[in-house]
């Protein structure tokens, strides 16, 4: 569960699912698909995606088999798990890379990942991105809480947390 949070956050990260861009979109002097190729497989995104479609495609399964019993489970996870799927999907991230980094960025990049910061880095990143994800949540549901209670107090809810029956004079106006 936790690998599939950092990993869906990382995808969101890099923008799958919401990027247009093409090869023919990268700027002039954008990084080279190899040297991007070797960007995504030294951070582990490569890993990570392969992780996440598995996964998905576990939940799809059990979605499937509850909804459409006529289907064999894989018959719509197997999209996402084939194994062209990954690389598919690399294809799609491929251009986002090229036109947000020069082949310089790339080789600076790939320089970082590889010394013991970079490797610690690549280590703790998806502990952080959970922590953090986590922490998120537990302050928004405080805040949000905190916010009932104010709205509870200023009578706009009743002490049960339900708006407040509207007396009959206004129900009636209308009529």
């Amino acid at each position: 569960m936790h690998r599939w949070i950092a990993a869906g956050a990382l995808l969101l990260t890099l923008g799958i699912g919401t990027g247009t861009a093409t090869a023919a979109d990268a700027p002039q002097g954008g990084a080279s698909a190899a040297s991007v190729r070797e960007l995504l497989a030294a951070t582990h995104v490569t890993a990570m995606m392969q992780q996440a479609m598995q996964q998905m495609g576990q939940q799809l399964d059990v979605m499937v088999k509850q909804r459409l019993p006529c289907l064999s489970p894989s018959a719509v996870s197997s999209a996402l798990t084939a194994p062209q799927a990954t690389q598919q999907l690399i294809d799609l991230v491929m251009p986002i890379y090229q036109h947000n980094f020069t082949e310089q960025d790339v080789h600076g990049l790939l320089a970082f990942y590889r010394t013991p910061l970079g490797q610690k880095l690549l280590k703790v990143q998806p502990v952080i991105i959970r922590e953090s994800m986590l922490t998120g949540e537990q302050w928004g549901r405080q805040r949000v809480e905190q916010r009932i209670g104010q709205l509870k107090s200023e009578g706009k809810l009743t002490a049960q947390g339900s708006c407040p029956v509207a007396p009959a004079a206004s129900a009636s106006v209308g009529h």
